[in-house]
């Protein structure tokens, strides 16, 4: 693993079926897909690696990663990763128990039913506020109703305090209030909208099939591996940025590329949605408009190698959560030395702290020495770190992840607009964040696009 990638590029052409502007997950699953389809696609990447936010490093003897650490699959997308060539690494037992903070210290999330009624992690009026759901009835949720608007209605505000809001800020590095429950939760919001009720909806799926089981794991190599395995014997062109698109008098388009002009009669944007809204400008203002309104949350992602004798109180577990309301520095912080033992040295402890998203934005453009300073004093009060770490390593994502809130609405009406047209968006601003909701995403897109090429005269 290194901290950059390369990839050996195609000799310059100047016409493509479709190009993709983006060498992210999402714009690699569009154009592997595509390939898949026996559909002529190439990719433009301003930068110089593949992956985008997707970062395995290798430092001291340890490996780790700077950006997503675990994914989420089911069977079928288990398979497709094997097809890749890429083993999949599990995590540790360990990695079944959850902490989130309470009152200064970290307490296990509810594990199953018996902990959840007889543990005091809830109070016995948010027990019986979740035990009653299935019965309550009340409005569905409307396109503009937040994850707390949704999960006060349903479960209460202490489900949203204690589970909710530390889930959101961890996961989509956003603040429930403003998240809306249909772009960040939209499964839930399914399953009350079919059935009145969260539980009554997602007993529906569970019987008719539709829930299936999803493993948490990593790669072997790093998650890197994913990425690099799409690109590979794809046309793909490293720094070679997308400039500008111009229609074409047929409906296709010109798109302006670093060092060349390429024709392609259709595009994806794959890029964060302030980029697409440059490229939009003379080709849909309101699109372009839309797309410079979606806000981004920063995250700074800290990697610690601690000597195993300096943390005296580590986390028998997954991680821990910070929920807005305690106060806390980083948002939480991952125990991955023991969720894949031999990631470090024996006599080592690996954490990866996430500091940032938009309830601890401020503290993510902190400097190095202040945001390390602060970080290492929470680890101390909270980890029980001794001293100071071995080695410290910061990423600093600015722009880390879409935020799922009212902005996003219009985009999605520009999305169908500019699809008519033969541009189309595939990136995390819409229909999910992670990275196989990217994968997923991608898949569909290819198949949309090669069944419109089909069917062109």
């Amino acid at each position: 693993m290194n901290d950059t990638n390369s990839l050996q590029t195609f000799p310059g052409q100047d016409a493509t079926t479709v190009l993709v502007a983006g060498a992210g997950i999402s714009g690699l699953s569009s154009a592997w897909h595509l390939a898949q389809e026996g559909v002529a696609v190439r990719v433009y990447e301003a930068a110089s690696r593949v992956g985008g936010k997707i970062m395995s490093l290798e430092a001291g003897g340890a490996s780790y990663e700077g950006g997503p650490n675990t994914l989420l699959a089911d069977g079928a997308q288990l398979e497709w990763l094997a097809s890749l060539g890429l083993s999949v690494e599990y995590p540790s037992k360990l990695s079944k128990k959850r902490y989130v903070l309470q009152q200064g210290r970290y307490r296990p999330l509810p594990a199953g039913p018996v902990s959840f009624l007889f543990g005091d992690f809830f109070s016995w009026r948010a027990k019986a506020k979740i035990l009653s759901e299935p019965w309550r009835r009340n409005a569905p949720a409307s396109d503009a109703e937040t994850v707390a608007d949704f999960i006060r209605r349903r479960l209460g505000g202490e489900v949203l305090d204690k589970a909710v809001n530390p889930f959101v800020g961890g996961v989509f590095a956003g603040d429930p209030e403003k998240l809306l429950v249909g772009e960040t939760l939209g499964l839930l919001a399914r399953a009350e909208r079919e059935a009145g009720s969260i539980t009554g909806g997602m007993w529906r799926r569970a019987r008719a099939g539709a829930l299936r089981r999803r493993d948490t794991y990593s790669l072997k190599g790093g998650l890197e591996a994913l990425p690099r395995a799409l690109a590979r014997g794809l046309d793909v062109r490293l720094g070679c940025p997308v400039m500008a698109l111009e229609r074409d008098a047929d409906g296709s388009w010109w798109v302006e590329t670093g060092n060349a002009r390429v024709h392609a009669e259709k595009v994806v944007l794959a890029l964060p949605a302030f980029a697409a809204a440059r490229l939009l400008e003379n080709v849909d203002a309101a699109a372009a408009e839309a797309l410079a309104a979606v806000r981004y949350a920063p995250m700074t992602v800290v990697v610690s190698r601690i000597a195993r004798a300096d943390l005296t109180r580590p986390l028998e577990g997954f991680g821990g959560l910070n929920p807005a309301c305690e106060g806390a520095f980083a948002a939480g912080h991952l125990m991955t030395g023991a969720l894949y033992p031999g990631r470090c040295a024996e006599d080592e402890v690996l954490v990866t702290s996430f500091v940032g998203g938009e309830q601890y934005a401020a503290n993510a453009t902190l400097a190095d020495d202040a945001l390390l300073a602060a970080l290492n004093a929470e680890l101390g009060s909270l980890l029980g770190l001794t001293g100071t770490p071995r080695a410290q390593h910061v990423v600093r994502w600015p722009a880390a992840i879409a935020q799922g809130s009212s902005e996003v609405l219009a985009v999605r009406e520009a999305s169908a607009r500019l699809a008519a047209q033969g541009v189309y968006l595939c990136a995390s601003y819409l229909d999910g964040v992670s990275v196989p909701d990217c994968i997923g995403k991608g898949r569909r897109l290819a198949g949309t696009i090669a069944d419109e090429l089909v069917v062109m005269p």
